[in-house]
């Protein structure tokens, strides 16, 4: 007998448990969807850092329990719920118990921007979520299938019109149920003069080894103040900041062929080894599982 494609990915989920419970991941990239990034996986011991992400992250929970920290406060997301992270905010990840699977989408805030200004039943503005958990199987089952048809049309080449519909109608679905207008919601790059100057540093020295003597010089702020006003404005420590702005210029080498020792000099990293830390505690993918899901994209 048949079995569809979530079914087969569980039942093979319970076979690794019974045996070393390895971590799996896939990755690729949808170029269509504003180079959309789109991961599947199944963690058994892998912890996300703190992190942030330029993006939005919506994920669809199929099995098991994912605990993250967000806005202060821990969450465990259940299966088959949805998790909704705003872009430029805080938050980690890790199992709840005996591991979770989970698919992810990072829509950009163009995309998903354009498709809240297209709806009329909502407030203009930008489209924060407001929970982030959202219990809703009918979106949950929609994304989780639109991302079922992006990965089978990367494998095998499914019809692009099918993805196209699915994706879209999926995503519109969810910001028009659950996405509310919250203008100051994303903090990044709405600070004050000191800590705006103080974050183009970072922007723009990343690959450099920055002291906090340093930025707080360029904030014009003592070390103790700065380190707190960068946190109260940004929602992030400098030393997250900088890291993401490491993993988001790495992410642009990896496109093309340079060694990945040459990458993580480049972007400020003491070496490989630290580079692929780094990037696997924010991404849940090594720098050469991206460089993969890059080139099949």
């Amino acid at each position: 007998m048949a079995i569809d494609q979530e079914t087969a990915y569980a039942l093979s989920a319970r076979r690794g448990r019974e045996g070393r419970k390895a971590d799996s991941v896939c990755f690729w990239r949808e170029r269509r969807f504003d180079d959309l990034e789109c991961l599947k996986a199944r963690f058994f011991r892998h912890a996300y850092a703190p992190h942030v992400h330029d993006t939005f992250a919506i994920g669809v929970i199929l099995e098991g329990a994912e605990a993250f920290r967000y806005r202060g406060v821990r969450h465990v997301a259940p299966a088959g719920s949805l998790v909704a992270v705003n872009p430029d905010e805080l938050h980690d990840g890790a199992p709840a118990e005996d591991g979770f699977a989970y698919r992810m989408l990072y829509p950009s805030v163009a995309l998903v921007q354009a498709i809240a200004d297209e709806l009329d039943d909502r407030p203009a503005g930008f489209p924060a979520f407001r929970e982030a958990i959202i219990d809703d199987p009918d979106v949950a089952a929609r994304l989780g299938a639109a991302h079922a048809l992006m990965e089978a049309h990367l494998q095998k080449g499914s019809p692009k019109l099918a993805v196209d519909e699915a994706f879209t109608a999926a995503l519109s679905l969810m910001v028009r149920r659950h996405s509310v207008n919250e203008p100051r919601s994303r903090r990044l790059g709405r600070e004050a003069g000191p800590i705006r100057r103080a974050r183009g540093a970072i922007d723009d020295l990343y690959m450099q080894d920055l002291t906090l003597d340093e930025l707080a010089g360029v904030a014009g702020l003592s070390r103790y103040h700065f380190l707190r006003a960068f946190r109260r404005e940004g929602g992030v420590t400098p030393h997250a900041y900088l890291t993401s702005r490491r993993i988001a210029a790495a992410k642009g080498f990896l496109a093309g062929d340079a060694p990945l020792s040459e990458v993580a000099l480049a972007c400020g990293f003491y070496d490989q080894s630290h580079f692929s830390r780094a990037f696997k505690g924010c991404t849940g993918v090594t720098p050469g599982q991206y460089r993969r899901g890059v080139r099949a994209a």
